[in-house]
């Protein structure tokens, strides 16, 4: 068996130094790197593009499932198995098509059974797909606030507007909310998906999906979601393109 590229990710030094212990029965495993928070996880991950992590849930405050959503949106696709010491998140955990889910203190038998499941997974499946494909439907962006950020699904965005005067961008949502975010309307557009989004404006990014109508006499482009209507203002020739583009969905 070629060796399994392993990152282990845990907030406690105890617990770090535990489960590098206990993954030397192992030599199948190659632990290639360790984190312990969020920021330094995905830099890890992205660099070292693991086949499996042992992902702990709470890290200083923050819960792994950020980094979950972050590699999303690079292709990679390593096997999650989550350490936690509460079984609080075990449901939201396998929506993330976890591999396992094993509480704290591990228990070295169900690691073990754990581990002989991965081990003849990876041997005789393409396993990394499944757990891809379900993460693709949970796709989210994250966008940072003054407050912190926030995690939005791309279909969750109406229209994206820049704040007048600044160089933030306020994102207009389906329930009527709306999100400041501290990043030009530029910089975002090409992290949202092509398909469905088109620049209406140097100021306006609409989500092509929530298009009811055009007026090119008034200069205005309707967005509607739910019971609720958008008025964003069109010139002549964005009309002409945004009807091309609709053309192609």
């Amino acid at each position: 068996m070629q060796k399994i590229k392993t990152i282990i990710i845990e907030d406690e030094p105890q617990d770090l130094d535990l489960m590098q212990n206990l993954l030397m029965d192992y030599p199948q495993l190659q632990v290639v790197a360790t984190a312990r928070d969020v920021d330094n996880a995905v830099a890890v991950i992205t660099l070292h593009k693991p086949d499996l992590i042992f992902l702990d849930i709470n890290l200083y405050g923050r819960l792994s499932f950020e980094i979950l959503d972050v590699i999303n949106h690079i292709k990679l696709n390593p096997k999650v198995i989550f350490t936690t010491a509460y079984d609080d998140y075990m449901g939201r955990a396998f929506k993330y098509a976890a591999f396992d889910y094993l509480l704290k203190p591990i228990n070295r038998q169900e690691l073990q059974q754990t581990l002989q499941r991965f081990f003849d997974s990876f041997d005789n499946t393409d396993f990394n797909s499944s757990y891809h494909k379900l993460l693709q439907t949970h796709k989210k962006l994250i966008f940072n606030t003054v407050e912190g950020f926030e995690i939005v699904a791309p279909d969750e965005i109406v229209y994206l507007e820049t704040v007048k005067g600044q160089s933030y961008t306020e994102i207009h949502l389906t329930d009527g909310s709306q999100i400041i975010v501290t990043k030009n309307i530029g910089e975002i557009a090409s992290s949202l998906p092509a398909d469905d989004f088109f620049k209406l404006h140097r100021s306006y990014i609409i989500n092509l999906n929530f298009v009811k109508k055009v007026n090119r006499i008034l200069g205005r482009c309707y967005l509607q979601s739910q019971s609720q209507e958008f008025v964003i203002p069109i010139s002549r020739e964005k009309a002409k393109l945004l009807k091309d583009r609709l053309r192609e969905l």
